[in-house]
């Protein structure tokens, strides 16, 4: 059941409760992720603008749902790079409480496991976790696939706060692109951090809905049999991208990692996608249209890299 909860100026927030689901999970709707969401062809410094936007506001409804009566020195963000480090949920932090969120720091990447289709394991490579408080509140802003980067981030996680005699009381995940698939795996690392540790509290904060994940686990779709939406979300879709469109968009985020640090990569990824949409029979007038709007910014963008300084 998807439920309205808060609604404010800047945003609104829907509560879902689903026996798959963590206990606590959310949606944020708001103008601000909707400029990134229905935007995929967006990157650089564009994209990191927008994305400075959004984080505040997950901050401030994270603050009403999830970390009101916390002790600020308790409150951690835990930075999976290179990702998470354009969540930039610190900045968010600083801008709604005028303070600075101490950080921990996970460097860590999925890898496909051979021999099969949409099945990751993820690595880790570096770690600081100098300023995890022993009794944490971490929050984490991460885009959701299959969830193995979050499995693996997490047991890095706890074995850092054993090290110290610590434990984790609550975790706030947020995410702007969460499939449902990936919500349901947090249900299970829930439940089992709720064994060792009976008073943990999760909350995962999702941007507009939690979308369909295709088989090769990487891309997620805005209107699949897996998506879950409020019907907000899913009238501003068809209105946008039309039926069509909200179906094939390849992912609603496509890599994010490499839309902020490198967009001509993703420019040029992108229009590749599009010259193969286009070329096909499966779009209507509004999508079509849509995908050449964003042809025509990408050329744009592209040209405007080849200036000098």
């Amino acid at each position: 059941m998807i439920s309205p909860d808060i609604s404010k100026e800047d945003y609104s927030v829907y509560r879902m409760e689903e026996s798959g689901l963590p206990s606590n999970t959310y949606l944020l709707s708001s103008d601000a992720s909707r400029s990134i969401l229905y935007n995929p062809h967006v990157a650089g410094v564009e994209l990191q603008t927008r994305m400075e936007k959004v984080s505040p506001l997950f901050i401030d409804a994270a603050t009403e749902k999830a970390l009101k009566g916390t002790r600020i020195d308790n409150m951690v963000e835990f930075v999976l790079l290179a990702g998470g480090l354009y969540y930039f949920m610190a900045r968010g932090f600083r801008e709604r409480h005028g303070l600075a969120l101490p950080q921990c720091f996970l460097g860590i990447k999925r890898q496909r496991v051979e021999g099969t289709e949409g099945k990751f394991k993820a690595v880790s490579t570096y770690e600081n976790f100098e300023s995890l408080p022993r009794n944490a509140s971490v929050i984490i802003g991460d885009t959701i696939a299959t969830g193995a980067t979050m499995v693996r981030a997490l047991g890095e996680l706890e074995r850092a706060s054993s090290e110290i005699r610590g434990k984790i009381d609550k975790l706030v995940i947020c995410s702007l692109a969460c499939s449902s698939d990936g919500a349901k795996l947090l249900k299970s690392l829930e439940d089992r951090m709720k064994r060792a540790n009976p008073d943990f509290r999760m909350y995962l904060f999702a941007a507009e809905q939690l979308f369909h994940l295709m088989p090769d686990g990487t891309d997620m779709r805005f209107l699949g049999e897996k998506s879950m939406v409020p019907e907000q979300s899913r009238e501003h879709t068809l209105e946008r991208y039309g039926p069509a469109l909200g179906k094939k968009m390849k992912c609603a985020v496509f890599d994010w990692g490499t839309r902020c640090k490198n967009p001509k990569k993703h420019y040029n990824e992108f229009l590749e996608f599009a010259e193969e949409i286009l070329d096909g029979p499966e779009l209507d007038e509004k999508g079509k249209s849509e995908i050449r709007r964003m042809q025509k910014e990408i050329n744009e963008k592209l040209q405007s890299l080849e200036k000098t300084l």
